[in-house]
């Protein structure tokens, strides 16, 4: 059985994360696992290839995503959110290793890689794990407060374009028209995001759950107090965690998370962020330690464990592998109901979850998780034992072999 993830995110990007690490465990289980890359990011993971491998490749794949693109230049008040057309995509059925593949395993795809009406050229079955919102939406990646996907999109809050009949709603007429004549296996990596697919585009499709998994030989329980003063915080220090990819990003919710900081006053707290940008406390009585991008993952590990709570107040997850990870590393945290880590947070257990975007609620959340006597070693354990990408592996073999028995089945 030779499995092809195919994804445009790379190894740097949460996507692209789980995408390697999936593949990586698949190896380990002795499955032939390959994966196709939209570009090369210089990470070198073992048995992958990147489309863009020649020049005219690299051209053909730079001309399709200023295509792309372009189609958003008719709507010049369109907010800062990310939205992908994804009208058009790179020739993936001519790389031979798709044409190798017994199972097309798909996962972030946009950046004018995957052109979803050609799946269907491909003649094989095809896989595909929805990272994001965008797979059932008309182009935006989280659709926050909107609901048009449940519908037909158009009038797109992204786009501001205020018309009925706008890119939006063309392209999910366009993916409706596609899946209508696909037979695709959508893998959530939450509840919330399957409960979400189906109310729209992917209404009555059978949507299993299988979680980004984590690498527990790294993120795992271990007194974190030793790492303290590498960053100079003493053992006495009440931490609280915070951080993203990009702190300012609107999805993150980061000023939540500030407010409720800014309101706690029952004691001193050092406040430790991580990622892109740089958060600001009006609270003089905590001090904040913006740490930036953080790459080794040990030093990550490390970061969460000498935390004493990590808050994620996302209004916008699909799953939550910072929480995650702070969870298989044995550290309390606190994030939202009805969102992607609420399938992480086990409320009063492992954690608070905080009513949707209620400060109060999760300054609530900030004064139990402070008091409340955790059993790190216990919340380490049992988050490892749902979240490991090993147990995620053995999920994903199981729907690649019964995918392979179902299609020889229909071809006798």
């Amino acid at each position: 059985m030779k499995i092809l993830h195919i994804s445009a995110a790379n190894s740097a990007a949460g996507a692209g994360i789980a995408c390697v690490r999936l593949h990586k465990s698949l190896l380990q289980r002795g499955l032939n696992s390959r994966i196709l890359f939209l570009t090369a990011d210089g990470a070198h993971i073992q048995k992958s290839d990147f489309y863009s491998d020649s020049y005219l490749r690299k051209a053909k794949r730079l001309f399709l995503s200023f295509a792309d693109r372009s189609l958003l230049f008719i709507y010049p008040n369109k907010t800062n959110e990310l939205f992908s057309p994804g009208l058009f995509g790179v020739d993936i059925e001519s790389h031979p290793l798709v044409k190798q593949a017994d199972i097309i395993h798909l996962h972030w795809v946009n950046h004018a890689f995957v052109d979803i009406s050609r799946l269907k050229g491909l003649n094989k079955p095809i896989i595909w794990t929805m990272h994001d919102c965008w797979p059932f939406t008309g182009g935006c990646h989280y659709f926050f407060d909107c609901d048009g996907f449940e519908r037909s999109c158009g009038n797109c809050p992204v786009l501001n374009s205020g018309q009925s009949k706008d890119l939006s709603s063309f392209m999910f007429r366009r993916k409706k028209s596609v899946y209508k004549s696909l037979n695709i296996k959508f893998i959530a990596i939450s509840s919330w995001m399957k409960n979400n697919a189906g109310k729209g585009l992917l209404a009555g499709k059978d949507i299993e759950v299988i979680p980004s998994g984590i690498d527990c030989s790294i993120f795992k329980w271990k007194d974190g107090a030793s790492a303290r003063p590498e960053f100079g915080i003493r053992n006495d220090e009440k931490v609280i965690l915070l951080g993203a990819q990009h702190l300012q990003s609107r999805s993150k919710g980061m000023s939540l998370s500030i407010e409720a900081l800014n309101a706690y006053e029952e004691g001193a707290l050092t406040v430790v962020t991580f990622g892109g940008g740089k958060l600001e406390l009006q609270n003089q009585m905590h001090r904040i330690l913006n740490l930036g991008y953080i790459s080794d993952k040990k030093i990550m590990a490390d970061i969460y464990k000498m935390s004493d709570v990590f808050i994620c107040t996302s209004i916008a997850e699909g799953f939550g592998m910072t929480v995650a990870e702070a969870q298989c590393s044995g550290t309390p945290a606190i994030a939202f109901r009805n969102t992607g880590p609420s399938d992480i947070v086990v409320h009063h257990n492992t954690g608070y979850l905080a009513e949707f975007m209620n400060v109060d609620d999760v300054l609530e959340g900030l004064r139990f998780c402070l008091t409340a006597s955790f059993d790190r070693i216990r919340i380490s354990r049992n988050s490892i034992s749902k979240f490991s990408i090993d147990v995620c592996a053995v999920q994903y073999e199981e729907i690649f072999n019964q995918t392979l028995n179902d299609e020889t089945s229909n071809s006798i």
